[in-house]
């Protein structure tokens, strides 16, 4: 009776995850490709700067390397979900503009199969699009220019990993990607006799992708342990359908299938743990655009590469110790990211918390991060983000010998 009571637990909110998965966003940068991408960090992950490819724990759910699944208890049940809100202050010369937003961020479940296989199923933003800005020009008439954006892509996964023997294991998430990008552009002469133009551009996704992962694990001393990871996805059609629409003197509609690629990707990183108290890594990451057909509002291109370094930490006083904080995670984290949309190095800084309940193995995750995105000289957007995870660890199949 209690596994099925938490069957229709996750099954109700995977439910209204499929409601609220096109995740809020407010930022002029999301206007061009497929606008802010996600890390596939959840709860532990986050608050060490999104390290993922090289983190290896049978706590909790990792997608960004499904080679971490198979770390598991084989009689444990995970079910993880995050929640945020964030504030952005854009500035651009002396001119400021604040906005919120506030997300369902991700569900997702992990389990045993046997002692060497373990299995995850998530839902969560592949992208997220959203804008309303505007701009006024004298060339070669005044005018004013709208622009405006919304929607993304939300993915749900099922991922497999397995210990091909001790120290090494293989892994594989399959998603399904859908979503709708809808950009506007609207553009009003001060002129009467001139007449006002708006095109309006709509990306309907239906797509499938796969990210594959390994983790090898090597004990160094009793107390010493290095794990190095690796990731990659191919590159692959972005399978949907486009519409343009350009209303003006003359109205033209073009409706094609999406000519559109999903990037390759390409992923590694390195972990050490001491004692199960310390856990440092480093985290590298490519999304190679420059080889993928791209969404620039109305146009095909090939945009840039896409480079991420990932440096984060977690310390535990005394995981079995008597006294909570002793108990408590503190973790913090670091990373740079090259813009695919411009030149730009952007970057973020984390720190988080792990508060593990008393009575039960659940763990409230909270993070705090910062990030820069873009310059001052352009539009320099400073974001500030509060993240909150549950993460549920059951032991609902284990079967008690006591009558």
């Amino acid at each position: 009776m209690r596994k099925i009571s938490y069957i229709f637990f996750i099954l109700i909110l995977f439910v209204e995850g499929t409601l609220f998965a096109q995740n809020n966003t407010n930022s002029p940068y999301t206007r061009y490709g497929y606008g802010r991408l996600d890390d596939m960090a959840f709860g532990r992950c986050l608050g060490m700067g999104g390290l993922s490819i090289g983190l290896r724990g049978n706590t909790n759910v990792n997608p960004g390397n499904p080679a971490s699944y198979s770390a598991v208890d084989s009689m444990t049940f995970i079910f993880d979900m995050g929640i945020s809100g964030s504030f952005s202050r854009f500035a651009s010369g002396s001119s400021q503009r604040v906005t919120g937003t506030g997300n369902l961020d991700y569900l997702a479940i992990q389990f045993s199969a046997t002692k060497w296989m373990g299995i995850s199923v998530g839902l969560m933003p592949y992208s997220s699009v959203g804008y309303d800005f505007g701009t006024s020009d004298s060339i070669p008439y005044k005018n004013s220019q709208n622009y405006k954006g919304s929607g993304g892509i939300s993915q749900v996964y099922l991922g497999l990993s397995f210990n091909l023997w001790k120290r090494l294991s293989l892994g594989a998430n399959a998603y399904f990607l859908w979503g709708e990008m809808l950009h506007s552009r609207q553009v009003d002469f001060d002129s009467s006799s001139i007449p006002s133009s708006e095109n309006t551009s709509n990306l309907h996704v239906r797509s499938f992708n796969f990210r594959y992962g390994l983790q090898y694990t090597e004990r160094i001393a009793k107390q010493h342990v290095l794990t190095l990871g690796l990731a990659y996805e191919n590159r692959s059609r972005l399978r949907g359908d486009y519409e343009n629409i350009t209303v003006g003197v003359d109205t033209t509609i073009v409706s094609k299938d999406s000519p559109l690629q999903l990037p390759s990707f390409y992923g590694a990183g390195i972990s050490y743990n001491y004692d199960d108290r310390l856990t440092i890594g480093v985290d590298y990451s490519m999304y190679e655009f420059s080889k993928a057909k791209s969404f620039n509002v109305d146009t095909i291109v090939f945009l840039n590469n896409r480079h991420k370094w990932v440096l984060g930490a977690e310390y535990i006083h005394d995981p079995n110790g008597l006294r909570y904080v002793d108990r408590m995670r503190w973790r913090i984290g670091a990373d740079l990211t090259t813009s695919y949309i411009s030149s730009d190095l952007n970057y973020g800084i984390t720190i988080g918390v792990g508060l593990p309940l008393k009575t039960a193995r659940t763990i409230l995750n909270v993070a705090f991060e910062y990030d820069k995105i873009g310059r001052r000289n352009f539009i320099r957007e400073d974001c500030f983000k509060l993240s909150f995870n549950a993460t549920i660890n059951e032991m609902w199949f284990f079967k008690s010998k006591i009558k």
